[in-house]
């Protein structure tokens, strides 16, 4: 038997005790004041779980009534996104195709995903700058900064 981490060898420890200081004629009065304090110490303790239990229950409720409108609004950009996309693709490639065929350069290296800036091969890349020793070095790479990304 443990109650409250107390075995009971202690608990007759007390009770000796409690004979001994209070005495045999007002133990019971004392045995009841202490029972009476130990209800009201369990009625609040309960008040106090069941409140807790309310307000997670209702905090559980109100996460998942938002994490069902976040979904919602998810689900609703990425239509949106994909119905802006499919205009995009209607409308741009034709204008941008005609640029883009007087330069030379193809449509797929002028847009990207990520919105990193094209990369542009031109001639004289190909053929790097030569050492004073006649040793060819390659040119330094550029380095590409992405552009703007949407991450749903």
């Amino acid at each position: 038997m443990n109650f409250l981490g107390v075995g009971y060898q202690e608990i007759v420890l007390v009770m000796v005790l409690m004979l001994i200081f209070v005495g045999p004629e007002r133990m019971p009065q004392v045995a009841y004041q202490i029972g009476r304090a130990v209800r009201t110490m369990q009625k609040y303790a309960r008040a106090v779980r069941d409140e807790f239990s309310e307000e997670i229950g209702y905090i559980e409720e109100q996460v998942k009534t938002v994490r069902g409108e976040v979904e919602t609004t998810r689900a609703s950009l990425r239509d949106q996104q994909a119905s802006f996309q499919a205009d995009l693709n209607q409308i741009a490639p034709a204008p941008l195709s005609e640029l883009m065929g007087t330069s030379g350069m193809s449509l797929s290296n002028s847009l990207s995903i990520d919105g990193a800036m094209p990369e542009a091969s031109t001639s004289s890349d190909s053929n790097p700058p030569a050492t004073s020793e006649g040793d060819t070095q390659p040119a330094p790479e550029t380095p590409r900064t992405p552009g703007p990304t949407l991450v749903f």
